[in-house]
């Protein structure tokens, strides 16, 4: 009989250990078998993804510290369908002495996301967050032979070692306050922090518990005012990467955040929904804002990124719904919302920085980074052009793209959070300075569109020469398309996550009390706002 803890961390076993093997073979002398190495960790990571889609409606199960439920089978999937673009459109990027430790950092970050997902302890999530953000630190210096990526992977270092000690400082906090570091289950039936926090939520301990905690996971999501670092890293590293640093640490970030939030039993105290209501306005704003001025591509994307995160606090601050249906779809669940969000944003902002990859500078050989480069790109590229104009309407909310329907679904489920809210004004006024920072967006993705289409002279280009990239980039074109289509696809897999986290301390006392039909009839079925 298979042990209860290899069940649950099969995928993430599987990648570590094909991590172990492909850091092997990049100490190989022959250049053969080095060139394996980006191959087994594509192969691995669909083992891995196989692994995951086998285990669907499976019922959900907990052992040492691991949780597997509904939220962690949905981020383990798009973790790696996402992660299988991310190695196609890397393969070209190392240098041929440095495959193995790029692709087994690149696993080993993977794998920490997937742990992250189903961690049931502070502790175990605080390491999987690390584990998803340290081996980004070397694949930026070594994404390329370039002084600017050396800067910003210390940049990055520095300050993600700062955020790290928030948090960790944070469940300092929280420890003192519940007395364990266990979040929904304890082994021997004691007390967790989702039985604790809610009742808590205002004490001034573990409200300073959780400030650190979310000033710790804004860094990860490129919150703002923790967004300083974001222009220089991204621009610093090589286009594919930046593709996978705008996935990775965004979406580690949005899970942990979203259990933190099940702790305390989605209990919006005055100073938390305020908190969260000036983050996100604050976010969406000064992203979109910073985008407008730029000149290089790749500092507006990442200042887009920021945007982009906003608008994923805007599903939170709705919440996961207050009636309590299991079946509510993403236009009614914030948190199914902000899951479709970040499946179909991973996937659209990493086809635009694959498509910056494919388009290269004829005189230096650099990837495109400045506006200009860009000058009569659909007349040289005209498939990759197509492919990165699918990309930012979708980044854009155009429709027919997956993200018209990723912020349609945020709005829509912050409109229906309003009217059961006693914030709901503030809620509606939230959701209208959104749908202003959408349309200010479009003036600088469609800059970058009229750019390849409109202008006559074309700019002296070439095209990286790797098969790999051009299927990743195909494919993150197709799926906006088609997830616009069928968004069922995406939504089937998000609706059961984002119920999963409704007031969890309340189902397990719901559990206690099945026995005593008073005590069930009186026990709360919906969420509380204070």
């Amino acid at each position: 009989m298979t042990h209860p803890i290899l069940s649950i961390l099969a995928p993430e076993l599987v990648l570590v250990i094909a991590a172990v093997i492909v850091l092997l073979l990049g100490l190989s002398r022959s250049g053969v078998v080095r060139g394996a190495a980006g191959n087994l960790a594509v192969l691995a990571t669909a083992v891995a993804l196989y692994l995951v889609w086998s285990g669907r409606g499976a019922p959900a199960a907990w052992t040492a510290s691991l949780q597997a439920d509904a939220l962690a089978w949905y981020a383990r999937l798009i973790t790696l369908a996402t992660g299988l673009i991310i190695l196609l459109v890397n393969q070209h990027v190392p240098a041929d002495e440095e495959r193995g430790e790029f692709f087994s950092l690149t696993l080993f970050s993977l794998a920490g996301l997937m742990l992250a997902a189903v961690a049931d302890d502070l502790i175990l999530l605080f390491l999987a967050l690390e584990l998803v953000s340290i081996p980004t630190y070397v694949l930026i210096a070594i994404s390329r032979n370039h002084a600017g990526a050396h800067e910003s992977a210390v940049k990055y270092f520095f300050l993600g070692s700062f955020a790290a000690a928030l948090m960790l400082y944070g469940i300092s906090f929280l420890y003192g306050v519940a007395g364990t570091t266990s979040m929904f289950h304890a082994a021997d039936g004691g007390a967790t922090l989702a039985t604790s926090l809610p009742a808590a939520v205002s004490d001034p301990v573990a409200l300073i518990g959780l400030l650190l905690v979310i000033a710790g996971l804004a860094f990860k999501m490129a919150v703002v005012p923790f967004h300083f670092y974001v222009a220089d890293v991204y621009q610093g590293a090589a286009s594919p990467v930046t593709g996978m640093l705008g996935f990775l640490p965004k979406f580690a970030g949005l899970v942990a955040l979203v259990r933190l939030l099940s702790l305390a039993g989605w209990t919006m105290t005055p100073a938390l929904f305020w908190l969260f209501w000036g983050l996100a306005a604050a976010t969406m704003t000064v992203g979109n804002l910073l985008a407008l001025m730029q000149n290089n591509a790749k500092r507006m994307l990442a200042y887009s990124s920021i945007a982009h995160s906003g608008y994923m606090l805007v599903a939170l601050l709705a919440g996961p719904g207050l009636a309590g249906a299991a079946g509510d779809g993403p236009t009614r669940n914030g948190v199914t919302a902000a899951l479709f969000y970040m499946a179909v944003y991973g996937l659209m902002n990493l086809g635009a920085f694959a498509a910056l990859s494919y388009i290269r500078r004829a005189d230096t050989g650099e990837s495109i980074e400045d506006v200009d480069d860009l000058s009569g790109a659909a007349t040289r590229h005209p498939a990759a052009t197509l492919a990165l104009a699918v990309c930012l309407l979708s980044l854009m909310g155009f429709p027919p793209t997956a993200g018209f329907l990723g912020k349609f679904y945020v709005f829509s489920s912050a409109f229906a959070a309003a009217g059961s809210s006693p914030h709901g004004a503030a809620l509606i006024a939230l959701v209208i300075l959104a749908f202003v920072n959408t349309a200010v967006a479009a003036a600088y993705y469609l800059r970058l569109v009229a750019t390849c289409y409109l202008r006559p002279e074309p700019a002296p280009t070439t095209a990286t020469p790797c098969a790999a990239l051009r299927v990743g980039l195909g494919l993150c074109a197709v799926a906006m398309l088609l997830l616009f289509a069928l968004p069922g696809v995406l939504t089937r897999a998000a609706g059961p996550a984002g119920a999963v986290v409704r007031g969890t301390h309340q189902i397990e006392q719901l559990a206690d009390d099945a026995g005593d039909p008073a005590r069930a009839a009186a026990a709360p079925t919906g969420l509380r706002r204070e």
